[in-house]
């Protein structure tokens, strides 16, 4: 299985940021907030509330002007489309804290509205992970405030890997990694918590990627209370259970956070993210949720420097990738390099190999 990346030239390219969330339509990618960087305020974390957006007919990255009220500045929110309306929910603030509102972009009007939703909402969380199936949008996941005590290790487990998360006025709050599942009807506006009808849950964890293939949720990788992880898991949403008999096969990808995931066909598609030892990885590899195997893949082209944080989406024939981020440094806890560019493959590269997964492990 091989892929070629094209990199695509722009005159303008938006300003680097990282934390961003973002997804995609039938002919457009639309990247909300993050943290930006500018020269201006480089020693500075500025979190925005920018919608920028790269449409395939014009072949270009845009500001997109909007109206009414719009979300507030934040990193490491979730966003998902369903029809002609975004769906933005979480993020993080560094000055304020955590949070779990919920905010509609409509495309057609280029307004942004809060969601006046009932049910209970998921807790204050960032980091966390939604997918659309149907008119719902299900998420998991996610660091945060939550209720209990947590013991010293574990924040300060927390504290030496991803300190530049933590707000500074955040009193009285113990943090912690999220497993729960829930469901936003965006038709009813309704929010659930459905019980998970058996116990293989996966651990708590946060920075993971989450994709729907038919069904199926997927979740691959992410940090949990332990470590960065290499582990996949599959949630059935009509039976809501998750399938704890999976045996796979081929060689897994190593354990990863902060990497980007799209499926294509039958396939979960996972490029790049941060190892265990603060390395980003340039790989791409393909987990086949039928024959429940893994495949590295080959990349030709103008192949993308490794990296995390990057925005991956599928629009029309077109896997893209923009931006991410690479070279952490320990001592200040950050990364130092941000990436603009913007790349593409074909999915054909993915699916034209469906009769040879088999050869592959």
């Amino acid at each position: 299985m091989e892929v070629t990346w094209n990199k695509v030239e722009s005159d303008n390219c938006p300003s680097p940021r990282e934390g961003q969330c973002s997804c995609v339509t039938e002919d457009s990618m639309y990247v909300f907030g993050g943290v930006a960087h500018t020269e201006s305020h480089a020693d500075e974390l500025m979190e925005t509330n920018e919608l920028i957006k790269f449409s395939f007919a014009k072949n270009k990255w845009e500001k997109v002007v909007f109206n009414g009220e719009p979300p507030a500045a934040r990193t490491g929110g979730s966003l998902v489309a369903v029809d002609n309306c975004l769906y933005l929910f979480g993020g993080l603030s560094h000055s304020t804290g955590w949070f779990n509102d919920l905010f509609k972009f409509d495309i057609s009007t280029n307004t942004w509205s809060p969601v006046d939703a009932e049910g209970t909402f998921p807790s204050p969380r960032d980091k966390l992970q939604g997918v659309a199936v149907g008119q719902w949008i299900y998420y998991f996941g996610g660091f945060g405030p939550k209720a209990g005590d947590l013991d010293d290790e574990d924040d300060e487990e927390w504290e030496e890997e991803e300190s530049d998360e933590l707000p500074t006025d955040q009193s009285g709050a113990d943090f912690g990694w999220f497993n729960d599942l829930h469901i936003f009807d965006t038709v009813s506006k309704k929010w659930t918590h459905p019980m998970q009808m058996n116990l293989g849950v996966p651990t708590a964890r946060a920075a993971h990627v989450m994709c729907a293939v038919d069904k199926q949720i997927v979740i691959f990788g992410g940090r949990d209370i332990e470590a960065r992880q290499n582990d996949i898991h599959i949630f059935n949403t009509e039976t809501r259970k998750w399938d704890t008999e999976m045996k796979t096969k081929g060689q897994k990808p190593e354990p990863r956070s902060f990497h980007a995931a799209v499926s294509v066909g039958s396939k979960l598609v996972v490029i790049g993210g941060r190892g265990t030892e603060n390395q980003h990885f340039a790989d791409v590899h393909v987990f086949d949720c039928e024959s429940k195997t893994w495949t590295q893949v080959k990349q030709n082209g103008t192949v993308p420097e490794g990296r995390s944080q990057q925005s991956l989406g599928v629009i029309g024939d077109k896997v893209i990738m923009y931006g991410g981020t690479a070279d952490f440094c320990p001592e200040i806890n950050a990364c130092q390099r941000f990436f603009t560019d913007t790349y593409t493959f074909n999915t054909g590269d993915i699916t034209k190999t469906q009769l040879q997964n088999g050869n592959h492990s």
